[in-house]
């Protein structure tokens, strides 16, 4: 039996190859061209047996309708065994809250198992150093905090899935009638049974200080983009997302206005669509300047340097080249 283990670069766009749809690993669908993410797992699942693989927590809950249309072909034929949502922030260089997926061509059992350990990282400090620019930058150390998964943790994963145990806020067998009636939505907090029993939680202002504080990250790159050419980059159903998410803030900010609790959501403004011709990024938070940006800008400084190389290797070849004609009189600079 072969299995293939695979982290694969996430989201990425793609160009479907020749007769794709007549390939056989493309039988469980052909996936959109804006996104990867199911041409990795088709193309592992048609290679091994079984196959293990970390993608973005996004691929658990897509609707879009490619996509949507391999995950039912994934779950009617049996071949998802084990779905594992992990704590966001694990990798040093993005806060993206990824899975484990894992397949199997021979399974034992009809149900999938959740497994959700988005609430389970430890946090771990590790040094990092520049890894572009001059000795300023290659030279400097800082620390960076992480969410790890402790040896216990996984220990109790493996012996779940192992001996296909059901545990309480944790894990659950999930069959796949249930799973046609989530709408094929493979996220495990859709399935795990929570014992709220008289488990106190923490105050409300708490809550809404932590809530707060991921929408001020949000809120710190403001993106102005047109409708079409957010459908063109694959961004234009993520835009509508937090269309929504706006509504769903703007009614929780009522309610919670009508208990009087002395605090209040702060509102969202991610990402405005627009009927004009622009693509326009607005930094709201100089204090604490957006990840997105440095990311964006570290891609950029890349990009112009390596233009201007090939802009200076141009101009010299240029010159060589008009020098002789310019010595021999062949041409002659005008007045």
């Amino acid at each position: 039996m072969t299995t293939t283990i695979s982290n694969p670069p996430y989201n990425m766009k793609w160009q479907h190859p020749f007769f794709a749809q007549s390939q056989s690993r493309f039988d469980l669908g052909l996936p959109p061209e804006n996104n990867a993410n199911f041409a990795f797992i088709e193309t592992a699942l048609s290679q091994s047996n079984e196959a293990v693989l970390l993608l973005p927590n996004g691929i658990l809950s897509t609707n879009q309708k490619d996509e949507l249309a391999i995950k039912k072909n994934l779950c009617e034929q049996n071949m998802l065994e084990t779905v594992i949502a992990l704590p966001n922030d694990m990798f040093e260089s993005t806060g993206i809250p990824t899975c484990l997926l894992i397949f199997n061509h021979k399974k034992e059992t009809q149900k999938v198992q959740m497994i959700d350990l988005s609430d389970q990282g430890v946090k771990e400090t590790r040094e990092q150093r520049g890894q572009f620019g001059g000795k300023s930058h290659t030279n400097r150390v800082y620390t960076k905090e992480i969410n790890t998964l402790s040896d216990g943790t996984i220990q109790k994963v493996l012996e779940i899935i192992k001996n296909q145990i059901d545990k309480t806020d944790f894990s659950q067998l999930v069959s796949l009638e249930s799973i046609r009636n989530n709408d094929y939505n493979l996220a495990p907090k859709r399935y795990i049974e929570i014992d709220f029993g008289e488990a106190e939680h923490r105050s409300y202002k708490d809550i809404i200080a932590d809530l707060n504080r991921i929408i001020e990250s949000k809120n710190g790159l403001k993106i102005t983009i047109n409708e079409n050419m957010a459908k063109s980059l694959g961004v234009y159903d993520l835009a509508m997302d937090f269309k929504r998410s706006k509504e769903i803030n703007k009614a929780m900010n009522e309610m919670i206005s009508s208990l009087d609790l002395g605090t209040k959501i702060k509102n969202e403004d991610v990402v405005t669509l627009s009927r004009n011709k622009e693509l326009k990024f607005e930094v709201k938070n100089f204090d604490r300047m957006p990840e997105l940006v440095n990311l964006f800008m570290t891609m950029w400084t890349q990009f112009i340097m390596t233009a201007n190389n090939e802009e200076n290797r141009l101009l010299v070849e240029l010159r060589d080249a008009l020098l002789p004609d310019l010595m021999t009189g062949k041409i002659e600079v005008g007045e």
